[in-house]
């Protein structure tokens, strides 16, 4: 299953997107279901993401996770595009770690219960190379 380190793998290509960065700034979560505390959808859209599952294709060489994406916004317009923008600079996109990734649903938006904000929840297997 995945670990910390495809999570950080993940994490590190999105963040050397200059797309992504300049949607969220430094509002970018791994490995939590909701943005830290402090955050709010005034401070600009935010994502995060965090593993749901997947396979080993081949343990110690390749792992399939699956994750979670979360992708906030002050309206349900604004998570939307900003789902698109994380879709345009990660889907079918590789690096040295990241040799695949597809995205397994259309987001779908919803509301968090707590808080009523609203995000675009969307699924992406990545292909990871196991870096253990």
């Amino acid at each position: 299953m995945a670990s910390a380190d495809e999570t950080q793998a993940v994490l590190d290509f999105l963040q050397a997107q200059a797309a992504v960065v300049t949607l969220v700034s430094t509002r970018l979560w791994a490995d939590v279901e909701q943005p830290e505390k402090g955050y709010t959808p005034n401070a600009g859209p935010a994502i995060c993401f965090k593993v749901r599952g997947g396979v080993d294709l081949d343990p110690g060489v390749l792992l399939d996770p699956s994750f979670q994406f979360k992708i906030y916004g002050k309206s349900e317009a604004i998570a939307r595009s900003a789902a698109r923008t994380l879709h345009d600079n990660f889907e079918e996109k590789a690096n040295k770690d990241i040799l695949a990734v597809r995205r397994e649903t259309l987001p779908v938006t919803l509301q968090e219960t707590e808080t009523d904000w609203i995000y675009a929840l969307v699924f992406y297997r990545v292909m990871v190379r196991s870096l253990t």
